[in-house]
């Protein structure tokens, strides 16, 4: 699920809320003149009246479901401009080219039917109050194309992100499958050297002593003075053989502590205060490199907590199920109310993100740091 920025959703929800409201305004605007417009005709009724009147609406509805290009509107107003040469009444309708051109992002255009009015009826005396609603409804047409272009803009902005996301999504799947298979060749190419280095030294010595003891057990009946001297060679070379099955194993036993030792190890070389360690679950279980991050991030959580807490105890849990692995670390220091994540806690989330786990902080009574790695044979979904 894509998590966006709040701010952006709710600005979307509210803007678009706005604008079907004003939509929904306009439309009952622009109903209010043509009722008026009818009105006007009753009390000076034409044939060529009607028909004009007639084709604006109709030209208005067209352009309100189907096309609202800007020549619609110019064909609107030329309409508007025959009707106003039959009848003055139809001047009133100079306000919805008026409100159409503003909304569009040729606003200026909302100039012809000004000039129309003052061409029309520069000699009335209605020209003022007819100036004055074509004003308003030039600013009412301005507001809503704004909305209209910033709730554009919010939408595209909300398909970026929502593409980034996705992208971002399949980048660190892929970056998971990567370290995978990384770590699957590493262990492979180690399988091999030990099985070359097992059969170069031990293979080929086992090999000589089985057939040295193998001459000695036929010459027992003929021999025996012979027979004993092999088996004495053979018992030599045995001997150097586990010595070497010693060295070898020796060298390839890793250095540093595995499993709960290691954590244990980097807990007790922190010793600004008492640390309460518990674990649930079978460290063996964890991958090296699951195993080296939760080093990584109690080390550093330590760190942190000796610098900046002024804790006189530190709680440790660590839960190893088949699903995920968490990691729980809270001390009984001061605490931060507003948690800005630096060098230290921005490299203990890139390390969770990185291997597809999830990290959250809490400084409000103390400080809090929550860690989960999902397990690594589990094929996505959610954690329940």
């Amino acid at each position: 699920m894509l998590n966006l920025p709040k701010s952006m959703i709710y600005s979307l929800a509210s803007n678009k809320k706005a604008v079907q409201g004003t939509k929904k305004t306009s439309v009952i605007v622009k109903l209010i003149f043509f009722a008026y417009m009818a009105y006007r005709l009753t009390q000076n009724v034409s044939n060529e009246s009607i028909a004009v009147f007639l084709v604006i609406a109709a030209v208005n509805i067209y352009r309100e479901k189907y096309n609202s290009a800007v020549y619609v509107t110019i064909i609107e107003t030329a309409c508007i401009c025959a009707g106003a040469w039959l009848n003055p009444g139809f001047g009133a309708l100079f306000c919805l080219p008026a409100f159409d051109f503003a909304a569009s992002e040729m606003s200026y255009l909302a100039l012809i039917p000004l000039l129309s009015e003052i061409c029309f009826f520069y000699s009335s005396a209605d020209l003022a109050l007819l100036l004055l609603v074509t004003a308003v409804c030039i600013f009412f047409g301005y507001t809503l194309g704004t909305m209209q272009r910033r709730e554009n803009e919010f939408r595209s902005a909300f398909d970026r992100e929502r593409r980034l996301r996705y992208e971002l999504e399949q980048a660190k799947a892929k970056l998971l499958g990567a370290s995978k298979e990384a770590a699957r060749l590493a262990e492979v190419q180690e399988r091999n050297r030990l099985a070359r280095e097992i059969h170069d030294s031990v293979g080929h010595r086992t090999s000589a002593v089985l057939i040295q003891l193998q001459a000695a057990y036929r010459l027992f009946d003929r021999d025996v003075e012979k027979a004993k001297e092999t088996v004495g060679v053979c018992v030599a070379a045995l001997t150097e053989t586990a010595e070497l099955l010693r060295e070898t194993v020796h060298n390839i036993r890793p250095e540093q502590l595995l499993g709960v030792e290691y954590i244990k190890r980097i807990i007790d070389n922190s010793r600004f205060c008492p640390v309460n360690f518990k674990f649930d679950g079978d460290f063996s279980t964890l991958p090296p490199n699951v195993l080296e991050i939760l080093g990584a991030n109690i080390m550093e959580a330590l760190t942190n907590a000796q610098r900046h807490s002024n804790a006189t105890a530190v709680e440790i849990f660590i839960d190893i199920n088949e699903k995920f692995t968490r990691l729980y670390i809270k001390d009984n220091g001061s605490g931060c109310l507003a948690v800005k994540e630096g060098m230290g806690l921005g490299g203990m989330r890139e390390r969770i993100d990185n291997i597809g786990g999830t990290m959250s902080v809490d400084g409000e009574d103390g400080f809090m740091v929550v860690c989960v790695i999902p397990a690594q044979n589990v094929k996505g979904g959610f954690i329940k």
